[in-house]
């Protein structure tokens, strides 16, 4: 059986690996980077190898959740695969690549013309994020009756938006899909704003902030609460998070309470005269912003964005659903997507979502292992089956038939 290269293409990163290797694939950017006063730049995986990630100038070739930059996005690809396959030619195999929810006819045909014609595969089958997921996610529950009838409804928090996508029979419903106009790209801008504002200027530092969200943000069981427990001078909230020095240390660090003690020891012992002074590193320092940017996203209107949040959004997906689908997308709720794993993401769905949902009907709502890997780890369990074959459209077909080799995808 041939080999089967596996791509979930994010807007902030691409997911890329062999279906006969389920369990490594490679995650990069999905961006191209410059930095201040170079002429090169670092293409898609080449910036995991940047020492420097301040002041990084992003190019990304996907705005708003669909593909602008064609020739970015397969310079980005291109290279990538040709590290993963090294002397085996792209004809020789077969790909998965994901598509965005309700994508126009003429951004699949350039997605099929890039992977057949540019890239070179001889294959390729694109599907919908949500339906990948919720493939993996019934190879690992088997016994939920909504996993038996292909039936389940997949929050999708990404980089570009949020959305909710109810599916019945392994389909996408495409009249039911509801979505936030937030994604991972929008909280990060949110907490440049907020963090700037307060702390020190990081406008230019959206790619490095990406990072210092991800590893600070948590969502509130009580905003309200929090909020005033985080006035007080000893917050349980504040962090001080230590820049980057471009050398050593790539990414910074969360300052710990030992690095803490040693400075204040220093500190001490320099105004005694007795030592010097403590070094100085520059120093962000990160209170209610760790949950007020995550919030957003339950509540919108908290930024000025007259958008439902996102209990409210899930309760409209199933609410377009056929009545008689309405118990088993409740049972079955799939949460996925970067921005889902932050810490109490399922448990502030949970407790937001109950009463808006029937009494009698059963809430279920499941956190994959790694949410950001959801969707690539279920079109890689597609490719190693015999079902990729009866889906793939092979280079002759397209070039034979064109668009209407599509209709099996349907």
């Amino acid at each position: 059986m041939q080999d089967v290269v596996v791509v979930d293409l994010g807007g902030g990163s691409v997911k890329l690996g062999s279906a006969r290797q389920p369990d490594n694939p490679k995650v990069f950017p999905n961006a191209s980077a410059k930095l201040k006063g170079e002429r090169g730049a670092f293409v898609g995986e080449a910036m995991l190898d940047t020492k420097d990630v301040s002041a990084l100038s992003l190019r990304r070739p996907v705005d708003r959740g669909f593909v602008v930059a064609w020739e970015l996005q397969r310079d980005i690809l291109a290279r990538a695969v040709k590290s993963l396959l090294g002397l085996v030619p792209p004809s020789a195999c077969g790909l998965v690549l994901s598509e965005p929810y309700l994508n126009l006819p003429a951004l699949r045909e350039a997605a099929v013309h890039m992977a057949l014609d540019e890239l070179g595969f001889g294959s390729v089958y694109l599907c919908t994020p949500a339906a990948l997921s919720l493939r993996w996610h019934a190879q690992r529950l088997p016994g939920l009756p909504a996993n038996q009838a292909g039936c389940g409804l997949v929050v999708d928090a990404g980089f570009s938006f949020t959305h909710a996508v109810p599916l019945f029979d392994w389909r996408v419903l495409p009249g039911a899909i509801r979505r936030i106009d937030l994604g991972g790209k929008a909280l990060t801008n949110f907490m440049k704003e907020l963090v700037s504002y307060r702390s020190i200027n990081m406008m230019d530092e959206g790619y490095l902030l990406e990072h210092i969200k991800d590893q600070l943000c948590f969502v509130s069981a009580d905003a309200a609460a929090d909020l005033r427990l985080a006035r007080g001078r000893n917050s349980p909230f504040r962090k001080e998070y230590v820049l980057p020095d471009g050398l050593t240390d790539t990414w910074g660090h969360v300052r710990t309470e030992k690095e803490q003690q040693m400075l204040a020891a220093a500190a001490a012992a320099q105004r005694a005269g007795q030592g010097p002074p403590p070094p100085k590193q520059p120093v962000l320092m990160v209170n209610n912003e760790r949950f007020m940017v995550p919030e957003a996203l339950f509540h919108p209107s908290d930024i000025g964005m007259e958008e439902a949040g996102l209990a409210e959004t899930v309760a409209q997906a199933v609410q377009a659903a056929h009545p008689h689908l309405h118990a088993l997308l409740y049972s079955n709720i799939l949460l996925t997507g970067g921005t889902a794993r932050c810490p109490g993401f399922r448990d502030r769905l949970y407790a937001e979502l109950r009463p808006l949902v029937p009494d009698d009907y059963e809430l279920g709502i499941h956190l994959a292992d790694d949410p950001a890997l959801c969707a690539w780890k279920g079109a890689a369990l597609l490719a190693a089956s015999p079902q990729y074959m009866q889906l793939a459209v092979t280079r002759l077909e397209w070039r034979q038939h064109g668009a209407a080799a599509f209709a099996k995808w349907v």
